[in-house]
């Protein structure tokens, strides 16, 4: 077999992962499945733009995207500043807007590799100190029992705590993100094996259900992201937003 190139072996690594023929990978980038064989196995070099257009296709992150290109011999396109960098000020703007206006439920703004950037007024009152704890401390609060919570409950939470963090992965990898997940999948096992999946009459969503002060309050969570990012740390940011799933819930926020 003719060895790959660099740039070669990667795209091949994306495609099969994929689960893409050449033929489907040259549809979706605007080529032909021979261009592709030929650019696997280094006897084509492709352009910029048509590795772009591969890197679009096969739905590859920012950072992937840049490694691609890297490997193609070309210069990364997408940035990665720090969180304080004046050029992520409008999204750190949106941000803190966000979780402002959702008060009085919880929020919480995660930067990349799962690390609590901010929360809200709420969420700070509900979770003390939770701001201050590193990702793996807030994986094992996760997925550890908690007093009043049902056993099957807390496996349960614990259970989409790796999903969580597997999509995560495939989505919007981080160099922590792995660690993380072995660390929620030992927790997780530990508890048991993974509950059969139930959906409750008439459930449309999945309902977290948090012990606060003796109470169950059932929530909806839902995740905010930037649209059409070309920065890898606005990407990587995740703002939850948490709201309550029935009446009672909402009045234990309004009526604390």
């Amino acid at each position: 077999m003719q060895a790959l190139s660099p740039f070669g072996e990667k795209l091949r690594a994306w495609r099969k992962r994929r689960g893409l023929s050449q033929l489907d990978l040259s549809v979706e980038a605007g080529t032909t499945p021979r261009y592709i064989s030929f650019v696997e196995t280094g006897r084509s070099r492709p352009g910029r733009d048509l590795v772009l257009r591969l890197a679009e296709a096969l739905q590859l992150s920012l950072q992937d995207r840049n490694a691609l290109l890297m490997a193609a011999g070309f210069p990364v396109v997408y940035t990665e500043h720090t969180l304080d960098h004046e050029a992520l000020a409008p999204v750190r703007a949106i941000i803190e807007r966000v979780l402002d206006k959702h008060d009085p439920y919880p929020a919480f703004a995660f930067a990349p590799g799962l690390r609590l950037l901010r929360a809200n007024t709420t969420a700070e009152r509900l979770f003390p100190g939770m701001t201050q704890l590193e990702p793996t401390q807030l994986v094992a609060a996760w997925c550890s029992p908690t007093p009043g919570v049902p056993e099957e409950q807390g496996r349960r939470d614990a259970y989409q705590v790796v999903e969580m963090l597997r999509h995560e992965l495939a989505h919007h990898p981080h160099p922590d993100i792995p660690a993380l997940l072995a660390q929620a999948e030992s927790m997780a096992r530990e508890l048991g094996p993974r509950p059969e999946p139930s959906v409750e009459d008439e459930e449309v969503v999945i309902c977290s259900k948090l012990v606060i002060d003796d109470r169950e309050v059932r929530m909806l969570g839902t995740v905010l992201r930037f649209d059409k990012p070309t920065d890898i740390t606005v990407a990587n940011l995740r703002v939850e937003l948490l709201f309550p799933a029935d009446d009672e819930s909402e009045r234990f926020f309004r009526d604390p």
